[in-house]
């Protein structure tokens, strides 16, 4: 009897202990994290940086189309750009800028689900108030007498009205890989292992490359966000085929995404997900 009642008072410190270790679990790593920045701050960050993003490499292309600006300047430019602004607000958000980035985060395991559409919408926002800055300046040029028509110098858009008249086909497989190679080096420079100095640097000459390689076809959009931005300051065209500069790149990261999420280290995957009581 005596060795029952033990058995039976071991079990209940067991039961006991469980649930003990179960609250503290509970308490401890399964509630939200009030370190760091808020999402209100990552969100203005989004919008920052995407508009420095924007305004610089479109407005490159746009102001000096005309004069001595060649692919390879819209491309550093667009590369400087997230250079500074991956630098200034990589701290707080991670420096997406990329609707395209933000999925292929969030598909390879580095970034929360339940913050991808307020990433995106902080992009679009972002953009969009950087393309109609552009539309202002370009309407203020009275030697400008279309500027939705000149904002097309600066849109994404592909086939016989663009100056390389590249088709459909050409324009949806150039935005794919040149996205999945600008996730490439966004993932590959965001590793836990990898050098967090240098990762500004790696990403912005990689989209530097990306961009002088996707001009010529595209314009290089390798961004919605950017698209969109300019787009609906450039007239009906390129918002009927800004489709294929949403389409194409987020299939490019997701590509990308998935192969990091199948193979890469596993130190690299966040317990992004928490719940609260």
């Amino acid at each position: 009897m005596a060795e029952e009642a033990t058995q039976s008072d071991a079990a209940i410190v067991d039961v006991e202990t469980e649930e003990v270790l179960e609250d503290q679990l509970i308490d401890e790593i399964w509630v939200k994290d009030p370190s760091g920045p808020t999402l209100f701050a990552r969100l203005g960050a989004e919008v920052a940086g995407t508009f420095l993003l924007v305004a610089m490499g479109v407005g490159t292309a746009l102001f000096l189309s005309v004069g001595t600006n060649g692919t390879l300047t819209t491309g550093l430019a667009f590369g400087a750009a997230v250079v500074i602004g991956a630098v200034a607000f990589g701290h707080i958000s991670g420096a997406h800028f990329n609707p395209a980035i933000t999925i292929g985060a969030w598909i390879s395991g580095r970034f929360p689900g339940r913050d991808v559409a307020p990433f995106i919408l902080a992009q679009l926002v972002g953009a969009t108030i950087a393309g109609g800055v552009l539309y202002a300046i370009t309407a203020s040029n009275p030697q400008i007498d279309d500027a939705h028509g000149y904002m097309t110098t600066g849109a994404n858009m592909f086939g016989a009205t663009t100056a390389g008249q590249w088709g459909l086909a050409a324009a949806i497989l150039v935005e794919v890989i040149a996205t999945g190679i600008l996730v490439l080096a966004v993932l590959a420079a965001t590793t836990v292992r990898a050098a967090k100095a240098t990762a500004p640097f790696v990403i912005g000459l990689a989209l530097a490359f990306v961009m002088v390689w996707a001009i010529p076809v595209t314009n290089g959009a390798v961004n919605p966000a950017r698209a969109t931005g300019i787009a609906l300051f450039a007239g009906t065209e390129p918002l009927t085929q800004l489709w294929v500069f949403w389409v194409a790149p987020i299939v490019g990261a997701a590509i990308v995404g998935l192969l990091f999420r199948a193979f890469g280290s596993e130190d690299d995957i966040e317990i992004v997900e928490v719940f609260e009581d």
